[in-house]
């Protein structure tokens, strides 16, 4: 009897260890939600995640999307990320409401809820019932107003192509470039492209072939100005000078093969890996951060790269 006895007790360490086995094996530290990967600067981002988790023995699952505009396909992956129960989830939002719901579950089960790209406003996420610890991002507006410094100097007409009306961070990079341009600067047309690289590339050879004159491109992202490039070069003009944002993998190549003339870099591996460093040490001690925790910017040009002498340049990509 005592010998089935301890046969049952045995069973039930047996049972008890494998279990606990099973649920450290499936637990999940951090989930990241972010956009579409087909974009270089999400690819980025999740390399950066992914690469800094391992790196730090942190265990993370990121989900991406097939398409920026996925509104309901991200909030069924945040639904699923919150049945895995994680310490923290790193989100991106693809607009403002879409994950509203789930954020405020994630806040009720104390799962530290973390912004990346600086997509959410502070305000707006607490009157939705959610705590967000705080955001890793760029200062979009700092972006824009440094895209009006590279161009110190110059004159002539500018061409501006906007991201999609729905983007804070878009509408942030053309108030900061309209706000610090030069005085010899005169905005001709401002056209939103979404994001769109055929778009912005139809803006750009509309608004140039009404306008010959044209002297330079400023687009809220790097996609639309590699479109308005590649229209350029189908109309043999060589003399507007085309500005985006983000230094993603083809604006860098672009910019070395003195197409583009230059692109103010967001750095989102480093993005990517403040977000992953600063979550794991909030989860720690809990210190309470300012909301926005900025990343340094970069722009990016040819002479920037022959110099290949400024410390951010590690992080493009």
């Amino acid at each position: 009897m005592m010998q089935l006895k301890q046969s049952f007790l045995g069973l039930l360490s047996v049972a008890f260890v494998m279990s606990g086995g099973i649920a450290k094996a499936d637990q999940v530290d951090i989930i990241a939600l972010i956009s579409d990967t087909s974009n270089p600067y999400w690819k980025t981002t999740e390399d950066g995640l992914e690469n800094t988790a391992k790196e730090m023995g942190i265990k993370i699952n990121v989900y991406s999307l097939q398409n920026a505009a996925d509104s309901e396909g991200q909030l069924n992956q945040c639904e699923a990320a919150l049945l895995k129960n994680p310490k923290a989830i790193i989100f991106s939002p693809v607009d403002s409401v879409n994950l509203g719901s789930c954020l405020r579950k994630a806040t009720e089960k104390k799962i530290v809820l973390v912004d990346i790209d600086g997509n959410i406003d502070e305000n707006r996420v607490k009157e939705m019932g959610s705590d967000v610890a705080f955001s890793v991002g760029s200062n979009n507006y700092e972006i824009g107003k440094k895209a009006a410094e590279y161009l110190d100097g110059q004159t002539g007409k500018v061409l501006i192509i906007e991201g999609p009306s729905s983007s804070p961070n878009g509408l942030f990079r053309v108030q900061g470039f309209q706000e610090n341009m030069g005085k010899g600067l005169t905005v001709i047309a401002s056209q939103p492209a979404d994001w769109d690289r055929l778009k912005a590339a139809d803006i750009t050879s509309s608004v140039v072939t009404k306008n010959p004159d044209l002297s330079i491109v400023f687009a809220a992202n790097d996609t639309m100005a590699l479109g308005a490039v590649e229209a350029l070069r189908a109309l043999n003009i060589n003399s507007v000078k085309v500005i985006g944002i983000d230094g993603t993998v083809d604006a860098v190549q672009s910019i070395k093969e003195g197409r583009l003339t230059a692109s103010v870099a967001q750095l989102p591996y480093l993005m990517a890996k403040e977000a992953i460093k600063k979550t794991d040490a909030f989860l720690k001690d809990r210190k309470a951060l300012p909301f926005r925790q900025y990343v340094p910017i970069l722009t990016l040009d040819q002479a920037v790269f022959e110099r290949n002498d400024d410390p951010l340049l590690q992080y493009v990509r």
